[in-house]
């Protein structure tokens, strides 16, 4: 068995972000990591720095949000089975580059692609086709207008 990992997800924002990026001390780069949460999502954490009375900096684990759905339906196989996942953060939009938006932060996940399935969309309804429309001829015409 080899060790070497794929992108399962190449590119997934982390929804509901549940810190301060700015002041967090996150980087791109930085390493994060997925755990299921109480109400079944999956969290995403990772070290950031908690500052004791303004002046000291700890770094300590936290959670930075969780995963969106479709995120979610990929993942959760590979941790149901407990395999390693690499979670790296790949970008940031903190608050003051935000103009105004809710800060961004992504991350890329890589592992093994054995326990990923398709995921499950709704199919879409097929266009519908419009019958075809019947040429009225001159005569046809003729016969129906009223006399």
């Amino acid at each position: 068995m080899s060790d070497a990992k794929l992108a399962l997800i190449r590119k997934t924002r982390v929804a509901d972000i549940a810190i301060h990026v700015n002041r967090a001390g996150l980087a791109i780069g930085d390493v994060a990591w997925l755990a299921p949460l109480a109400d079944g999502r999956i969290g995403v954490f990772a070290r950031i720095n908690r500052r004791l009375l303004g002046l000291f900096s700890r770094w300590r684990p936290g959670f930075l949000g969780h995963l969106d759905a479709d995120a979610e339906e990929i993942i959760t196989p590979s941790l149901q089975h407990g395999d390693r996942l690499r979670v790296r953060i790949i970008d940031l939009v903190p608050e003051h580059l935000a103009h105004g938006n809710p800060p961004e932060v992504h991350i890329s996940v890589w592992g093994d692609p054995r326990h990923l399935q398709p995921v499950r969309r709704p199919p879409e309804p097929a266009p519908a086709i419009a019958s075809p429309r019947r040429r009225l001829s001159s005569v046809g015409l003729a016969r129906q207008a009223p006399s």
